[in-house]
Formats: structure tokens, C-alpha cells, sequence
């Protein structure tokens, strides 16, 4: 039975132009080292850590204020909303490369072992041997200004060491994004004309750049604004001037009230309640915004009944919630692709020259192109790999199910928003050691592994999203999905390079071990080397049991999936059981309950009218949050003042 395809006429707007490539070329570079210096320097603040950046909402509204002064005194020379659009969305992309789970994790993993080998660790007779150096900055002498500071990167003998190391993994990373793209040009009509998901995400930079500014013109975004902006100004004084009274949002730890077995297994619980999460919230349908809490609770449960039963005093990661919620992840995955299997198979068909009711005639590139140059990246990947030291098996093994998680990650950005996706500690790497056992691991694999900690520690800043959130913003607005394909990808390889810059200027002059630095910069480096020392030194089996929760979580999640589908009014939505157990979502389900709650309330009592009538406000609490917070952030960095982090 052939699917039925609606034909949508699209009207191109004026979008993809040299004067807006040229504005995000200049503003990127200056936001790779705001990131660096809010992230990693002051450890004040996590844009990159979310799914909607402050930093690059900030730009966007500085923007708006400029193009509405262009508008009035000089026409012509105003911005249009495809251009201010295409900006957000380049900008997005150029901050996934500098994010926090991408360079700033990479980075450190290319450098650590190599300095802080010693006789004690003896990590230089038990792997070094087996690093791919290759990829790697392995002399002491260049990594003397680095961690220590006080030194400049822009020295010809460091540029010499540096410059090669910097284009060998653009390189890489720009085939992980040309392949994300092809994903994304197969998914695109899919997800967005055929199943009309919502893109959450898209609302807040959608609604602020209406040319109308119909937005900022309503009463209730400013009340939104004030509430979330008195919040963080208030609590910024606070920091720098402790007579000013401070209104805690996230000082209640529920934990601190059960402190005998098995209820204090709940672990860390914190409860919080961010602005601009309530904000984010209210656009996200009700059944995800329920299960978050609801599954992050869920967890909680499994973690009491394991300690009820001593489960965990044998086996230490007991419930195994991270092997269960990689497994959700792949279960996404696997039945997004399953449902459209009709759908891709007339794109297959289209592709090899069959009949076929599939039209890729206003897509970025034809299916054909981006089946064969998916392809043709996979392989390059593969191979980059095994002359890093992985096998060919492992390798490929390694690469499906990176990219089974970036559709899943993509997946639960296009159809529900999802205010951040970690899964920490869950990656490819993590699933095979888990499976195979390290004894059965070359040392080289696992060497190889410690290196892919640099993209695959978690999937917060994920590029593959922002991606298709592009092509939407685009179909919306009307402007060329091409132009825009090569503008993202552009800003792919630029991001990459300010991403690379941003970082290693400030390690030099400031040192990436000095006491200068307060975030991770070094912390992220410990992590893949400790584990791959004592996976050396201590060989596992196949984890039979963690691999068996991993087939929990999938199976629980296809579960839930058929379910839904039979049962339209289920609550229980399994992104929700997928996105739960992350480290953020400890700080956002009483923000995402709060949310929930208003949502819920605002349509029982007034409607879809009062729902529609009230967005303002909560766009309000989003934007009061981000502007107001990013300010302090910039003057608290600038001024060397003590910064309220809002978020993070």
C-alpha cells in the first residue's frame, strides 16, 4: 500500500545570504570562548548542556534588538526571520562542537595520559604502547604551556605540533556530520511532513523573530520576564553581596530525610524549580512532561526494592539503570525506524531506480546521494577507527549503535522537546566492553575506546538534532533546505575550528591544571584513562547481567511503544523512561512537574484558547531567564564577579 504524501507548496524566503554566513562567522568565534570561559573556566553556567543554548538565544535577541532599530531607520539593511533563523541555527551548530559532551571532553582525552603518567599510575608501561599517537599530543614539552599557563598557543613550535592534530579531527567530525546529515535528509520529510512532530524546541527562537515582534508586545511575556528575571538578579546580588536576601530554587535534597536502608538508596535527590524549565515545559506534550518525573521516580523505586532485597551487595551497580536507559535509547531507535519501514522502503526504491511514490525532488540532496554518501562516511569511520587500533568488527559494531543513539536523541528532540538527553556513561564503548568483556578486548580496542570518551561520554550537545530543527525552522518559514544543508555544514567546520581555538588559547594562557581554571578541563581526562587502567589490570567477562538490562530497557521500551499505540490515552510515553535516569533530569523533574502541572491545569480549566493564550508568559519565563542570566554571566566574567549559575 503506497503512502500518501502531501505536497507542500513552500514560498523561499530570502534566508541563506552572505550578510547573515558573514554575522554568524564573526559572532561564532566569540561564542566558542564565551562557552569555553562559562563552562570551563568559571564553571558558571552550562548553555551546551541543554537542548536550547542561552548563550545562542542571548545572540539571537541582541539581534532582534538591532534589526527592529534597522527596521525603523534603515529598511533595506533589516534582517528578515529566515536570516535571523538561519543565524540561531548556525550558531547552535558551531556551539555543539565546543559543547560541553563534545571538544571540551575531547580535547582533554587527547592530551591526559601523556602528562599525568607517573611511576604510581604506571600507565606508561601498561598502555602506552597502545595509543594511536597519531591523533594524539603526546610530547611533554607542548603540553607544558597547556597545563600550566602562562604561555601563548599561537608559538610556531606549538602551531607545528597543534595544526595537524586540529584539522585530523575537523576532519573526522565533519564526516560524523556529513553522515548525520544524510540521516537527517532521509528522516526529514518523515518526521516533519508525514507524522507532523512538534519540534518543542523550535517555539521560543520561532516566536522571537516574527518580524511582527507580536511576542514581546504582549503583557504576558513581560510578567513571565519579570518573574524569571527579578529571580536571577536578585540571586546574582546575592553572590556578590551576601546581605541581599536570595530566593533558593534549588536548595531542598530530599535524600537529607531518609538516611536508613533501604530509602536512603534514592541517592542524590535534589528538588528544583528553574524558570525557564517550567517555560520549556509547557510546550512539551503532557504525556513526556509526566513521564519524565513519573520514570524519574520509577528509578528511585528500583533503587529502594534492590536494597530492600541486599540485591546491590553482590553487585554494586545494581539496578543497572545506565545499561537500562541505553537500552531505551536504542528501543527509540529501533522502533522509529520500524513504524516508517513502508516510508523507506519506497525511498529505497527511489534510490536504485524502481517505481516508487516516494519524491525527493525538494529535498536538500536526492535519496540516492545520501544513501551512497552515508555510506561512503560509515566507511571512512570505520576505517579511521581500525587504524586507531580498533578490529573492522568492533568498528562497525561501534557505529551502528553511535548512530542508532543519534537518531534516538533526534528523535526525542523532533517529537517532544526533551529539555536535555545525557545518557551518561552509556555509549557504544560502554555496551560492547559491557557484552564482550575486556578480557576479550584487544588492548589497542580499548585504548581506542578511551579516545571515543571525547564524543561519547554523553549526548547533551548533540549536533544531529539542531540539524533537523533546521530543516524545520526552514519548511515553517519557507527557505531553501539546500542553502541551508551546505550553511550547516559550513558552520560544522568552522565551529570546529573556533571550538579548537577557543579552548587551546585559554589552556595556554591560563593553564588547564592550574587553579585558574575551576571546571572540567582535566577532570574529563581522568575518567577514560582510569577505566581503561584498570580494564587492563583487572580484566572483566562479559557482563551477562548488565547486557541483560540493556535488553530489559529495550524490550520495556518497545513495550511501551506498542502500547501507546493500541492505547491512545496512556500516560506513559517510553522517551520519558529513556531521558529519566540522566543527570539533569535529578535537577529538572520538579521544574518539569511544575510545568506539567500549570500545563495541565490551564487546559482542564480554560481550554486550548487559554493554552494558546498563555504561551507568552511562558516564553516570557524562558527568555526573562536567559537574557537576565546571560548578562550577569557576561559581566560577571568580564568583571571577575561571583556568577549565580541559573542552570548547572
Amino acid at each position: 500500500m503506497k503512502e500518501t504524501v502531501e505536497v507542500v507548496e513552500r514560498v523561499t524566503e530570502r534566508a541563506v545570504t552572505l550578510r547573515a554566513l558573514v554575522l554568524s562567522a564573526i559572532l561564532a568565534p566569540i561564542n566558542s570562548s564565551w562557552l569555553v570561559y562559562t563552562e570551563i573556566v568559571r564553571y558558571a553556567g552550562h548553555p551546551t548542556t541543554t537542548s536550547l543554548y542561552f548563550n545562542v538565544i542571548f545572540t539571537l535577541t541582541c539581534l532582534i534588538i538591532i534589526n527592529s532599530l534597522l527596521k525603523k531607520f534603515a529598511p533595506r539593511m533589516a534582517l528578515t526571520q529566515g536570516e535571523l533563523l538561519v543565524i540561531y541555527t548556525t550558531l547552535s551548530l558551531s556551539s555543539c562542537m565546543v559543547g560541553h559532551d563534545m571538544y571540551q571532553v575531547l580535547i582533554a582525552c587527547l592530551v591526559h595520559p601523556f602528562w599525568f603518567a607517573s611511576p604510581e599510575n604506571g600507565w606508561e608501561w601498561l598502555f602506552f604502547d597502545s595509543l594511536p599517537k597519531w591523533m594524539m599530543v603526546s610530547d611533554k614539552e607542548i603540553l607544558r604551556g597547556y597545563m600550566l599557563g602562562g604561555d601563548s598557543f599561537y608559538k610556531l613550535q606549538y602551531l607545528r605540533v597543534w595544526l595537524p592534530i586540529i584539522f585530523l579531527w575537523t576532519f573526522f567530525f565533519m564526516v560524523l556530520l556529513v553522515a548525520m546529515m544524510c540521516l537527517n535528509v532521509l528522516l526529514r520529510k518523515r518526521w516533519i511532513e508525514q507524522e507532523r512532530l512538534t519540534f518543542p524546541i523550535c517555539y521560543v527562537p520561532m516566536e522571537i523573530t516574527r518580524q511582527d515582534l507580536g511576542v514581546f508586545r504582549n503583557q504576558r511575556f513581560w510578567g513571565g520576564f519579570l518573574v524569571s528575571s527579578f529571580i536571577d538578579i536578585l540571586n546574582n546580588l546575592a553572590e556578590n553581596f551576601p546581605s541581599v536576601p536570595r530566593i533558593n530554587i534549588r536548595t531542598i535534597f530530599l535524600n537529607q530525610y531518609v538516611t536508613s536502608r533501604p530509602w536512603n538508596a534514592i541517592g542524590w535527590t535534589p528538588f528544583a524549580f528553574f524558570p525557564f524549565i517550567i517555560g520549556i515545559t509547557y510546550f512539551l506534550p503532557l504525556d513526556l512532561s509526566f513521564s519524565c518525573f513519573f520514570f524519574y521516580w520509577f528509578w528511585k523505586v528500583q533503587r529502594i526494592v534492590t536494597a530492600y532485597f541486599g540485591w546491590d551487595l553482590n553487585r554494586p551497580y545494581m539496578p543497572y539503570i545506565n545499561e537500562q536507559s541505553s537500552g531505551a535509547y536504542l528501543g527509540v531507535a529501533a522502533f522509529v525506524i520500524w513504524i516508517a519501514r513502508s516510508y523507506f522502503l519506497e525511498v529505497i526504491k527511489l534510490a536504485i531506480g524502481l517505481p516508487s511514490s516516494a519524491n525527493d525532488s525538494d529535498e536538500p540532496m536526492s535519496y540516492r546521494v545520501a544513501i551512497l554518501l552515508f555510506l561512503l562516511c560509515f566507511t571512512i569511520a570505520v576505517v579511521f577507527w581500525v587504524k586507531a587500533g580498533m578490529t573492522p568488527f568492533i568498528a562497525v559494531l561501534f557505529f551502528i549503535i553511535y548512530f542508532c543513539l543519534s537518531i534516538a536523541v533526534t528523535r526525542m528532540r523532533a517529537e517532544l522537546g526533551s529539555p536535555a538527553h545525557d545518557l551518561h556513561f552509556a555509549g557504544p564503548e560502554q555496551i560492547i566492553t559491557r557484552a564482550l568483556g575486556s578480557e576479550l578486548l584487544p588492548k589497542r580496542v580499548l585504548s581506542a575506546f578511551a579516545i571515543c570518551w571525547g564524543f561519547n561520554r554523553a549526548y547533551r550537545s548533540h549536533p544531529m538534532p539542531h540539524q533537523l530543527e533546521g530543516f524545520k525552522l526552514a519548511r515553517d518559514v519557507g527557505y531553501s533546505y539546500r542553502s541551508l544543508m551546505f550553511a550547516m555544514l559550513l558552520f560544522g567546520f568552522w565551529g570546529s575550528l573556533c571550538a579548537f581555538w577557543a579552548l587551546l588559547d585559554v589552556y595556554y594562557r591560563l593553564g588547564a591544571a592550574s587553579a585558574k581554571i575551576v571546571g572540567p578541563s582535566v577532570w574529563f581526562g581522568w575518567e577514560p584513562y582510569n577505566r581503561l587502567a584498570s580494564l587492563l589490570r583487572a580484566p572483566t567477562k562479559p557482563d551477562n547481567v548488565g547486557t541483560a538490562f540493556v535488553a530489559v530497557g529495550f524490550a520495556f521500551t518497545m513495550f511501551l511503544m506498542t502500547l501507546r499505540g493500541r492505547a491512545s490515552f496512556m500516560p506513559f510515553h517510553p522517551v520519558g523512561l529513556a531521558v529519566s535516569s540522566s543527570w539533569a533530569m535529578n535537577w529538572m523533574w520538579g521544574a518539569i512537574m511544575l510545568g506539567w502541572l500549570a500545563k495541565a491545569s490551564i487546559l482542564h480549566f480554560g481550554g486550548l484558547q487559554a493554552f494558546k493564550g498563555w504561551m507568552p508568559f511562558f516564553i516570557g519565563l524562558v527568555m526573562g531567564e536567559y537574557i537576565v542570566g546571560s548578562v550577569c554571566n557576561i559581566m560577571g566574567i568580564v568583571r571577575n564577579w561571583k556568577i549565580y549559575r541559573f542552570w548547572g
